[in-house]
């Protein structure tokens, strides 16, 4: 061979030579060739060859293992990466179809604590992220991902229409989970390869997680913030609500830790007893008004015609609604002493500071306070007593106990009666959840000893007290609490219903004025029928203003009468049903409602419709009939569109086959004449659209 001569071949065999023996030897880098060397040696002995060859610039020593983890490395930070970024997809999507940042955090929070979840467990089990594993724990998020949606799904449908399916969910989610576990997991567990085997436990493990999350933690956080609340009747939390509640909460715990110091301070320091206690009463005054000032989301007033100033001691009265009445009335003044409940003069946590204050434990009763209430009015306090003894739900004024009028009989003292609104409303009873609301202090004028006019005993005086302060409630609540106050509650029933629900509340209300011209035109007791509720929000409304009425709302969509029938502020004295308005047989009532219906029926129906309502007012009953008049042309137009999109557009609205039959208003004048007993007055309140309200009263 050495001795033969040899020809060169030429470059198209010399390339097909190269791909086919040479390929993993040589390489053009850079226009240069390069020849690749393989060096075996041990793991410990890498570094060596590294550093032997480190100085020089024509060689290049790599090891395939360290490219590898290299790799994986940069695999795992990019998965991380794209984690993030997809968790943020994730939620953001969740955001928009919940409309609610709540319900977002209650879906996305499983998937969050089942990735911590699975990454604590392979830490356990000493498992490392590789390409393969990366991939089935992607495939693990987004399970987790669909079992999240469909246990809300769940969840949701049950407080929106009080349907529970939840159990179907998670038959699906079970059978999803057992199939993955057995397809991924129980076959690759047997495999011989670690990696391989770090795919099923992966599998295994995350299946697991996700499961129990959704199954267990899910429900709880939506059954503690929404259902269970809506069972016993309270709005449902909101972020908002709980944010206020936190840093009121935290701002009555530094204030009353700060009292303790304060009140420790005062106690010992060098002057008259007497000007130490009405230091101490000084601070707490201001304290409370501290403590109201936290809840920016709650207006404040108070109300004193009278200027009243305590220059002279008297025994305060007042209505009795929520935890907040004591900060109500102990700010308005320093020398206030209060009769308190056993259970906040016993506290472990401010019992000393009311003991300081020389508060009195209610439970021993006013007779025997007497000699100790002598001393203090006599340097220059009064007396506060709830007469109620307990707080109302309701928020209406209960039986008064005659120990307070007993006391101020035997103390010679006047009676200043004192009405707080809104606290009931902003801290219900049975519940911590500070919502939005206006709370409103009123004074009433005092009621001097030798005042005859609501009697001479004491035990008169209990009764005719409090049907005098009810009678001023009344007016109170006319006054300070028209619908626009109700506004907030009422939007409060249709939130984690879905964003359609939430914000056609909202905008419906927006565009109603609240509802204030119905309401005024209702009863303010008897039975009311709203025809074509919707979702009930007009009922509802009507519920708020006044709890004398029997309401009674029908709707043709049996859709939106479940989630009417399933809000929070449900209570026996309001009902809903699904009923077709041209069969129903409709009950006598004082006051119908007929809104934006007629429309959708023929001709020939609306008259049937009108006449049925008719002949069922009741004595001095009201009939409400608001409906586009056809007759006014140029504003039709308006209501046309309006309709179109409430029916085309959004889908709120039904209709039937036949379409929309915008009704005339001559049509709807002379149906009312036929009876000559009903007298009809039209109110025309808009100038955008051909909506007319008529007024049919049964004045016999």
């Amino acid at each position: 061979m050495l001795n033969k001569n040899y020809s060169a071949i030429d470059k198209a065999e010399g390339d097909s030579l190269n791909k086919l023996l040479l390929k993993d030897w040589t390489a053009n880098v850079n226009g240069k060739p390069s020849i690749v060397t393989h060096v075996k040696t041990d793991a410990d002995k890498r570094e060596i060859i590294y550093k032997l060859f480190a100085n020089n610039e024509n060689i290049v020593v790599f090891d395939k293992q360290h490219l590898t983890s290299q790799f994986v490395d940069v695999i795992s930070s990019d998965f991380s990466t794209i984690l993030w970024i997809t968790s943020i997809l994730v939620f953001g999507f969740m955001l928009v179809s919940h409309g609610r940042i709540e319900m977002a955090v209650i879906n996305f929070l499983p998937m969050f604590i089942s990735w911590l979840w699975i990454l604590g467990f392979m830490g356990i089990f000493g498992i490392k992220f590789n390409v393969i594993n990366i991939i089935i724990s992607t495939f693990i998020f987004g399970l987790g991902d669909d079992y999240s949606i469909f246990i809300m799904d769940g969840l949701t449908n049950e407080y929106k229409y009080g349907k529970k399916n939840l159990g179907s969910y998670k038959t699906s989610i079970l059978l999803s989970a057992l199939t993955t576990i057995i397809g991924i997991g129980g076959v690759l567990i047997f495999a011989e390869h670690p990696a391989l085997k770090s795919i099923a436990v992966i599998a295994i493990l995350g299946m697991f997680c996700v499961v129990f999350v959704s199954f267990i933690v899910q429900p709880l956080i939506f059954n503690w913030m929404v259902l269970n609340r809506k069972n016993r009747g309270l709005q449902p939390y909101t972020a908002k609500y709980l944010l206020i509640t936190v840093l009121g909460f935290v701002m009555f715990v530094v204030i009353s830790s700060l009292l303790t110091v304060i009140g420790a301070i005062i106690k010992f320091f060098p002057a008259p007893k007497k000007k130490r206690k009405l230091a101490f009463h000084y601070v707490l005054a201001y304290s409370f008004r501290m403590v109201l000032a936290a809840f920016v989301n709650v207006k404040k007033r108070i109300i004193n015609p009278e200027k009243e100033k305590f220059e002279k001691p008297a025994l305060i009265i007042a209505n009795h609604q929520s935890h907040i009445d004591l900060a109500l009335t102990l700010q308005l003044h320093p020398k206030i002493i209060v009769f308190t409940n056993d259970w906040v003069y016993n506290s472990p946590f401010y019992g000393w500071i009311v003991k300081m204050a020389d508060y009195y434990p209610a439970s021993e009763g006013a007779e025997n306070a007497l000699p100790k209430l002598e001393a203090l009015i006599a340097d220059g306090y009064s007396i506060l007593i709830f007469p109620e003894g307990t707080r109302s739900i309701t928020g209406d004024i209960g039986r008064f106990h005659k120990g307070a009028f007993l006391a101020a009989e035997k103390l010679n003292l006047d009676i200043l009666p004192i009405l707080i609104h809104g606290a009931g409303d902003a801290v219900t009873k049975n519940d911590f959840h500070f919502k939005d609301g206006a709370l409103t202090v009123k004074y009433l004028p005092r009621i001097k000893v030798r005042d005859t006019k609501f009697g001479t005993t004491y035990q008169e005086r209990t009764k005719a007290i409090c049907h005098y302060m009810r009678a001023e409630y009344e007016l109170m609540l006319e006054e300070f609490a028209p619908t626009k106050y109700y506004r907030s509650r009422l939007i409060n029933n249709y939130i984690y219903k879905g964003p359609l629900v939430e914000w056609y509340c909202r905008v419906k209300t927006a565009m109603e004025g609240n509802y204030k011209l119905f309401e005024s035109l209702m009863p303010k007791k008897g039975k009311v029928v709203d025809v074509g509720c919707g979702y009930g929000f007009l009922p509802y409304m009507l519920l708020f203003k006044s709890r004398h009425r029997e309401i009674l709302g029908l709707d043709y969509d049996e859709e939106k009468i479940a989630v009417a029938q399933n809000c929070a502020s449900k209570r026996d004295n309001i009902n809903f049903e699904t009923a077709d308005a041209t069969t129903y047989e409709f009950p006598y009532a004082d006051g119908f409602i007929i809104s934006d219906v007629l429309h959708y029926l023929k001709p020939e129906q609306q008259v049937n419709v009108i006449e049925k309502l008719a002949q069922k007012i009741n004595k001095n009953g009201v009939l409400v009939i608001r409906d586009a008049d056809a007759d006014l042309k140029t504003r039709q137009a308006g209501t046309a569109y309006t309709e179109f999109v409430s029916t085309t557009v959004s889908g709120f609205n039904k209709t039937n086959d036949s379409g929309l039959h915008f009704v005339s208003g001559k049509l709807i004048k002379d149906t009312i004449a036929k009876f000559p007993n009903l007298v009809l007055e039209v109110l025309d309140t808009t100038k955008l659209t051909s909506n007319i309200i008529y007024v049919v009263r049964n004045p016999e």
